[in-house]
């Protein structure tokens, strides 16, 4: 079964691409790769995006930014999150990350970004960072 914005009120569309350019937006340059999560009835859907921003303009491709949009609809109604990855050069990364509530985006902290990635959902156990990541705290968003 397809997701789509279909069945989405036309607030629950606007609201959904404001959040996307604000998360395109929030970090300015670079190469960046958004992954949206909505989670629901024992289950979780999600959407990787890669793009790049050079601080003008994104090469956001426009089937992903749709397919993300309805993801963040889906959200940002039964809950959920993203996750902002910049790469960097020298191989090295940020990770940031979002909690989706009702079509807004709370920032996390860099610890609690930092508790998400480094410990195993299934038994609570701390496991390692990886390897030239920095979690970081997540900017609010301008949407």
């Amino acid at each position: 079964m397809a997701i789509t914005l279909q069945d989405r009120t036309p607030y629950e569309v606007e609201r959904s691409a404001a959040l996307l350019m604000g998360f395109v937006n929030a970090l300015g340059e670079g190469c960046h790769h958004l992954v949206v999560a909505a989670s629901a009835k024992g289950g979780t859907l999600s959407i990787s995006v890669p793009f790049h921003n050079d601080g003008e303009t994104s090469d956001l491709d426009p089937v992903d930014a749709v397919e993300a949009m309805a993801v963040l609809a889906l959200a940002s109604v039964v809950g959920g999150g993203a996750v902002m990855r910049t790469h960097f050069a020298d191989r090295t990364s940020e990770v940031r990350g979002w909690k989706l509530v009702e079509f807004y985006a709370k920032p996390l902290s860099a610890s609690e970004i930092f508790s998400a990635y480094c410990t195993d959902p299934a038994t609570g156990e701390p496991i390692a960072p990886e390897p030239g990541v920095e979690y970081m705290a997540a900017p609010r968003l301008t949407v």
